[in-house]
This record gives C-alpha cells, sequence and structure tokens, in this order.
C-alpha cells in the first residue's frame, strides 16, 4: 500500500470511527445497533456477509430488510439516510414470492 492509498483508508477509518460514534436516538437499542453497524461499514462498502450473519445471526437481504423497517423512527441525519441508501439499497417486495 503506498502513502496515497494509506492516507484514503485512515481518512475513511476516521469518517466510519465519527459515524459510529455519532449519538442517535432510537426508541429500540437492537434498532440503534443496526444502525450503528450499517453506518459503520457505509464508508466500505456495506458489511460482509459473514459479519453480519456473526453480529446479527441474519443474512444480508433479512439485514437491509430489518434496517430499512427501523429507519422511519430512527433520528438519522438526511445525510446519514442518503449513505445507507446507496450502500444497502431498499428492494420492496412486489407481489411475487420468493425467487
Amino acid at each position: 500500500m503506498n502513502s496515497r492509498e494509506y492516507r484514503r483508508w485512515r481518512q475513511r477509518r476516521r469518517a466510519a470511527w465519527i459515524d459510529a460514534n455519532r449519538k442517535r436516538n432510537h426508541p429500540d437499542p437492537e434498532a440503534e445497533r443496526l444502525i450503528e453497524f450499517a453506518m459503520m461499514w457505509a464508508p466500505f462498502g456495506g458489511a460482509t456477509e459473514e459479519d453480519i450473519l456473526v453480529r446479527f445471526g441474519m443474512t444480508g437481504r433479512r439485514f437491509v430488510e430489518r434496517l430499512w423497517q427501523v429507519m422511519p423512527e430512527a433520528d438519522c441525519a438526511q445525510d446519514d439516510v442518503h449513505i445507507l441508501a446507496s450502500v444497502y439499497p431498499h428492494h420492496s417486495r412486489t407481489g411475487a414470492s420468493g425467487s
């Protein structure tokens, strides 16, 4: 890793740390943990399936569904919502069941 890549990596890590430690208010502590986890991984393109499974015991698809279920009650800044939407796009179900 050259110095430029390292500097960018450190900036992304710092931004992730700041975002993860920003205080948000959500009535459900589990929902708050989902949002914090999603924001922490957002600068890196989102969490991996393995990280989600280990932390929450659910698939990545279920994690995204649950994240968007709890977002309406979250006290998140619009910038945070846009970041989460770009990294964890919400696909609503349309009539068809399963794949």
